[in-house]
Formats: structure tokens, C-alpha cells, sequence
């Protein structure tokens, strides 16, 4: 779809309206769906010598599907409640989509990964034990200095960094002119795109490749599934307020502001709910150890993942593109069930009284 988008565009063709007349089911079918793929996934991992060729597709499920479903009901949705709109087109939708699986990840990753790298050597030099390698360097921090040290780069630095670099669409599409609601839905496509390709990076760190060759896969393949989900919706949800930030401050609205910094708090939450859940897992391994944490954590992720669902699910309705697109206002046309907004009143003050 890319090739075709970009040679279309190089070729000045148009890009027809993203119109999925049955999206109103594909949400269902893929919650119905899920933990169907996830039981047979799990299945295949406990018994790799079985269909071999099958996890590769489960995976792929995994991977993509979550973020693609959420970012196809929320462009309709917004096609739905902004009639006088133009709808989001399918070179739109997928220019979205891959901005936030490669641009902003790549971006982001590459600065992630130094501030990780510049911090923590800085940390190990001052008060960690030097001697060893990086992560033996890390793991000899103190307590405190090592859980600062994850939350630093979890909850803080990463959730400023990605949601900075994800938000950037608005600017890139800034000669679109898209109004506020447009706005939050090219925040949900960057999204999702980017928890496409961070999914499928993390899953190769739980299915090691080296390690299928030898039918060893994760007993915790599920869990990770799972999770995943629920970040789909989380970096839909943090981007979209992102993106209305980035809206306020390239269209001087400054009421919108709030939002980079909302979608900041909500990624920033969730990963800091994650450290709590499997602290010590972490880069210090300084992580808190605790049941009760774990299972204050857990309600915590199910209940911000539940509020950024339905984040996700009312912002197109109540966001709305005041002004008709320019056509329609050209060529005087009504979308379907939806009146005309009224003309103004004439003023026979300002009209010429020539003689007849």
C-alpha cells in the first residue's frame, strides 16, 4: 500500500476516502477473535513441533491487528460525526500508520537509547561499580539510585521523548490544514503504528529466533500478548492528546496545550504501573518485589487501559471540525443526513440601491 500511495502521489492521482461500510463490526470480531488467537498461540508455544508455520501468523495477529482495528474505528468514527469533513483518505490513513512505525520509532529510539546509555554510564561512573560491564553496572547501583534510574527512563524521559516525536505528524501534515478533530485522529494513527513496530520488536525478545530453531519458545508468550493489547490502546490514546497539543500550538489555541502533557501523564502512567507489576525485572533489577503491589498494579492497568478506550472511543464525537470543507462550501453540497448549515443573514444595509 505504500509503494502505491507514494507512486500515486508522484504522480498526482488522488487518494479515495477510507470507507469501510461494516467497521462497526470489525472492533467485535476482533475482541471476539483475540483470545481465540491467544489460546492457539499459546498452544503452538507449548507444542512447537505441531503446525510450526502457524505461530508466525498468531504472532502477526498479535502484533498488528490490535493497533490496525483501533486506528480504522476512530477514522470512521470521525468520518461519522464530521460529515462536512473530507474523509480521511487511504493514503492518509496509511502515511499515519507508517510514520509511527518508522519515523517516530526510529527517532525516538535512537534517543532513547542514548539518554539510556549517556545517564546510565554517568550513574555507574559516580555511584555504581565502573569495573564491570553495562549491566553488571547497573545492577551495582544502590537501590534507590537504580530505581530512580529505571522510573527516570520508563516513566519520564521515554513517554516526553516518544510522544514528542509521534505528535510531530500534526506538523508534518500541518498543509493540510486539519482541524482539531482531524488532529487527534492522525495522533491515534502515528499510535498505532508505533505500537506495531515496538510490538514486534519486543515479541522477538520473548521468542528469541535462535531459540525457535531449537522449538524452545516463552511459556509467557501469553502474557506478553496480552499486555500488548492494552498498549495499543495506550499509545493511541497518549499520541491523540499529543497531537491536540501540537494542534494548540501550531494553530495558537492555547486551550489544547494541555494536551502534549496529558498524553505524556497517560504514557508516563502506564509504564510507571508496568515498573511496579515486574520492577526487578527491569534494567537495575532494583525494582519493588511486593503481592500487594502487583495486584494494585494490575487494577491500575485495567483501569487506565478501560479509560483510554473510551478516550478513544468519545474524542471523535465531541471533537469536531467547526468549518465545511472548501468544496462543500463551493459547490453548495449536503453530505447524507446531515442539514445545510444556514446561510447568513443578509444585510440590506451593505446592498447597493442602484436605480432601475
Amino acid at each position: 500500500m505504500l509503494v502505491y500511495q507514494a507512486a500515486s502521489s508522484l504522480g498526482r492521482v488522488g487518494s479515495s476516502a477510507m470507507r469501510v461500510p461494516q467497521w462497526k463490526w470489525v472492533a467485535p470480531a476482533a475482541v471476539a477473535l483475540f483470545p481465540l488467537v491467544i489460546v492457539i498461540g499459546q498452544l503452538q508455544v507449548n507444542n512447537p513441533e505441531r503446525l510450526p508455520w502457524l505461530f508466525p501468523l498468531t504472532n502477526l495477529f498479535i502484533v498488528s491487528v490490535p493497533s490496525l482495528v483501533i486506528a480504522l474505528v476512530v477514522s470512521q468514527r470521525y468520518a461519522a460525526f464530521n460529515r462536512w469533513a473530507w474523509p480521511v483518505s487511504w493514503r492518509e490513513w496509511s502515511s499515519g500508520v507508517i510514520y509511527g512505525a518508522i519515523g517516530a520509532t526510529t527517532v525516538a529510539g535512537i534517543l532513547n537509547t542514548l539518554y539510556l546509555i549517556l545517564f546510565g554510564l554517568f550513574l555507574i561512573d559516580q555511584v555504581g561499580d565502573p569495573d564491570g560491564g553495562f549491566a553488571d553496572g547497573l545492577r551495582s547501583l544502590p537501590r534507590g539510585w537504580g530505581v530512580f534510574f529505571d522510573i527516570s527512563v520508563l516513566s519520564i524521559f521515554a513517554p516526553l521523548n516518544e510522544e514528542f516525536w509521534k505528535g510531530m505528524l500534526v506538523g508534518f501534515f500541518f498543509f493540510r490544514k486539519g482541524g482539531v478533530a482531524r488532529c487527534f485522529v492522525w495522533g491515534v494513527l502515528a499510535g498505532a503504528g508505533f505500537n506495531i513496530l515496538e510490538t514486534f520488536q519486543n515479541s522477538l525478545s520473548i521468542v528469541n529466533p535462535s531459540e525457535i530453531t531449537q522449538q524452545q519458545l516463552s511459556e509467557d508468550w501469553w502474557k506478553f500478548a496480552g499486555a500488548r493489547a492494552g498498549t495499543g490502546a495506550i499509545h493511541s490514546a497518549a499520541t491523540g492528546m499529543a497531537a491536540l497539543g501540537f494542534y494548540g500550538l501550531f494553530r495558537s489555541q492555547p486551550r489544547y496545550l494541555v494536551g502534549y502533557p496529558l498524553g505524556v501523564l497517560i504514557h508516563g502512567a502506564w509504564n510507571f504501573l508496568n515498573f511496579t507489576l515486574s520492577g526487578d525485572a527491569f534494567l537495575s533489577q532494583a525494582g519493588p518485589d511486593s503481592r500487594l503491589l502487583d495486584i494494585l498494579s494490575i487494577l491500575g492497568l485495567f483501569a487506565l487501559f478501560a479509560a483510554c478506550l473510551a478516550l478513544l472511543w468519545e474524542m471523535p464525537r465531541r471533537l469536531r471540525d467547526g468549518q465545511p470543507a472548501a468544496i462543500y462550501q463551493v459547490l453548495r453540497m449536503v453530505p447524507p443526513d446531515i442539514p445545510a448549515p444556514p446561510a447568513p443573514e443578509r444585510d440590506e444595509r451593505w446592498v447597493p440601491n442602484y436605480p432601475v
